[in-house]
């Protein structure tokens, strides 16, 4: 056995295969972000205020410390938070997640979500987590839909019912990257509709789940159809939510 292969012996058998960090490679517990990832993900949130109704990272004061969005005209959910702001190694994560075909990452960041939803949701009150839904052709363009795979993890977590045909895309829409707050509203208007299983839902509090909250016109639109279908209260988590400052530079599913 030459010296590599002592060293990978050794390397396996203290690190088992598959527990290395799914992001950096560094050794942590079986699939799960190392602790070195995680403290680089807090750090982006340091000094910021989270917005208490849309929980937005920002700069911003207010009578109710809540964001000039949110001030000027809450959103439909009850609450809506993410585990960390979209920048740096969050937005490098999610990248490799959705446009790298990462899928592997649904579990270990479904699991940060649930144990943000744990900590700040009522968890028993919710009938099911509600993924955002892609339009079928850009569902088949990706492969997959990165929303429904963080949905999955989630209610595997928290043990939920996984609703994944509450809502349907009606339509396709341009991207929104490059779009205004007002725009997003405009371009994702009607886009959403009730799905084969809303009508379980009626009367009933569920999660809406999705990867980035940018201004929250996504979230707000899905909040809409369910609300018109029957359903409750929505509360939303997501992985990551836009920094104020960094509004106009986010992008969303």
């Amino acid at each position: 056995m030459v010296f590599g292969e002592i060293v990978n012996t050794i390397q396996d058998l203290i690190f088992p295969a598959g527990s290395l960090c799914p992001l950096c490679g560094r050794p942590g517990d079986p699939g799960q972000l190392c602790p070195a990832c995680l403290r680089a993900w807090a750090e982006l949130g340091r000094g910021m205020e989270i917005c208490p109704h849309c929980g937005r990272f920002g700069n911003f004061s207010s009578g109710a410390g809540l964001c000039p969005e949110c001030e000027g005209e809450r959103p439909p959910f009850v609450l809506a938070r993410g585990v960390a702001p979209y920048a740096g190694p969050v937005r490098d994560a999610l990248h490799l997640f959705k446009f790298a075909g990462k899928r592997e990452l649904a579990a270990p960041l479904g699991a940060l979500m649930a144990a943000l939803t744990a900590d700040h949701f009522p968890c028993r009150l919710f009938a099911g987590a509600v993924p955002v839904p892609l339009h079928p052709s850009r569902e088949k363009e990706r492969r997959f839909n990165q929303a429904a795979l963080l949905a999955a993890a989630v209610a595997r977590e928290l043990r939920l019912p996984l609703v994944d045909r509450a809502l349907l895309r009606g339509r396709e829409t341009p991207s929104q990257t490059s779009l205004s707050r007002a725009g997003r509203r405009v371009n994702l208007a009607g886009a959403f509709l009730p799905g084969e299983d809303a009508p379980r839902l009626r009367g009933k509090t569920v999660l809406l789940v999705d990867d980035v909250y940018t201004t929250g016109a996504t979230a707000a639109e899905c909040c809409h159809t369910l609300l018109e279908a029957g359903v409750s209260s929505v509360y939303v988590v997501t992985l990551a939510t836009a920094a104020i400052k960094e509004q106009g530079r986010q992008e969303e599913s």
